[in-house]
């Protein structure tokens, strides 16, 4: 019976492991979210767990060269030596949850624009108003510029704790 294994990928190189897999024959499940460029999703999307995906095989091929030497491929994960098997309940769980984000709209949530006015929801700078700058490349995070003493300071957040504000709060962050 097959199983599925989390393999650890070299950075950026999720999909090419993926397709050298797939065209051995091996089952992979990479899990994605578009990319929207300002409210406008592209045609591209990103890598939901950097570095990583998911294959299912026979736990006796775990092992087996064809996969372990794979191009990009760092390692098996693995506990005490031994292939870590995810169950397929955390692989449907995954799924589920993707597909509820595409529903609801994800990321468009997150769609902010340089110069938007931003409300921190939690965190040492919670109810502050922010101006939001740019999306960081590498993850979930963002740069956002905070009036600190009168002067707007650069701080890096994640983007989930960010609210899209309308309209200026009295007495709250930045002018």
């Amino acid at each position: 019976m097959s199983c599925w294994y989390a393999l650890y990928t070299k950075p950026h190189k999720e999909q090419h492991v993926s397709a050298v897999l797939q065209a051995r024959g091996i089952e992979t499940y990479l899990p994605t979210v578009p990319i929207y460029k300002g409210r406008r999703r592209t045609e591209k999307s990103r890598v939901f767990f950097p570095c990583y995906l998911f294959v299912r095989m026979d736990p006796g091929t775990v092992g087996h060269s064809s996969v372990a030497l794979t191009p990009g491929l760092r390692r098996i994960v693995s506990f005490g030596g031994q292939p870590a098997v995810v169950r397929d309940d955390v692989i449907d769980t995954i799924r589920h949850h993707l597909k509820r984000m595409e529903a609801s709209g994800y990321p468009m949530e997150y769609a902010f624009q340089s110069g938007d006015r931003v409300l921190i929801k939690s965190g040492p700078l919670r109810d502050l108003e922010a101006i939001f700058d740019k999306q960081l490349s590498s993850s979930d995070r963002a740069r956002i510029l905070v009036d600190i003493l009168g002067r707007l300071t650069a701080c890096e957040i994640e983007l989930d704790r960010l609210e899209k504000v309308s309209r200026k709060r009295p007495g709250r962050g930045v002018d």
